[in-house]
């Protein structure tokens, strides 16, 4: 299940000195789980797609969790990219090919974010 970020320390916890300490720890915690890989996914023919593992430490699977996934600026718009955790510590990245013709994407390093 997906875990609420801490709300940030309002008037009347100004006065408690830890306030800020738990909301910057809930904050970091959630940023926290990330991964890179670099990968040449290979030619992918139209309407097909492409997959590729990254390891994120921490990212659970069945925990309705959202996940981000950072393509290379020079990506082929004809690529849609879309990630999830497919088993514990693991995000599946796909790219589906949309358009009518194969894209040979070159080799990228992908980023990926999951969310608790």
């Amino acid at each position: 299940m997906a875990k609420p970020l801490r709300n940030a320390p309002g008037v009347k916890e100004r006065e408690d000195p830890r306030a800020l300490e738990y909301f910057h720890h809930s904050l970091g915690h959630m940023l926290s789980l990330v991964g890179t890989t670099t990968v040449d996914v290979g030619n992918i023919v139209a309407g097909a797609i492409g997959t590729f593992t990254v390891t994120v430490t921490g990212a659970r699977a069945d925990q309705q969790q959202t996940v981000q996934v950072a393509g290379p600026s020079t990506m082929n718009t004809g690529l849609v990219l879309w990630g999830y955790v497919s088993a514990d510590d693991t995000v599946t990245v796909v790219l589906y090919n949309r358009t009518g013709l194969a894209i040979d994407p070159a080799s990228a390093t992908y980023g990926v974010r999951v969310m608790p």
